[in-house]
């Protein structure tokens, strides 16, 4: 296995691992902030007094991680003021990492194939061709054993 498969797989054991765990924690209703404040019991002024800030700028940040505008650098500030840290990660919608991957492999192989399909329509060549499902799942298979990127493009 070369260098790079290497480094690629163990990505992919990483973020599957990130995914297994994430999905079994939902956000909260209230935000982290809140939740983790109310967990320690730490209340806003004492948090803005750690953070040298105001308490209004406490009760903005929890809306803004409401809203999802909340920003990562501004997250792990007051995650650390609280005694917390922040964790995060990016994971797939569904499934895993070689899901994703196997998916856009199919994706390129069925754009080549079928366009090899029509040229080969136009010279009156595909008597005896295999389904194109098949071809796909073949193609497919060989790009990503040959560790190819260029699927993405």
């Amino acid at each position: 296995m070369s260098v790079s498969r290497a480094k690629q797989r163990q990505a992919q054991d990483r973020v599957n691992q990130a995914a297994t765990l994430v999905r079994s924690i939902a956000k909260p209703f209230g935000g982290w902030i809140a939740t983790f404040q109310e967990a320690i019991g730490m209340n806003a002024p004492a948090l803005a007094e750690r953070l040298g800030i105001s308490r209004n700028n406490i009760y903005a940040a929890i809306q803004t991680e409401k809203a999802g505008t909340i920003s990562v650098n501004q997250l792990e500030k007051i995650a650390e003021a609280m005694g917390g840290r922040l964790v995060y990660a990016i994971i797939p919608r569904e499934g895993s990492v070689e899901e994703i991957v196997l998916a856009q492999a199919r994706s390129k192989a069925r754009r080549i194939i079928q366009r090899t399909r029509a040229h080969m329509a136009l010279e009156e060549q595909t008597e005896g061709l295999r389904s194109e499902a098949e071809m796909v799942e073949e193609l497919a298979a060989d790009i990503i054993r040959e560790g190819r990127r260029d699927f993405w493009q």
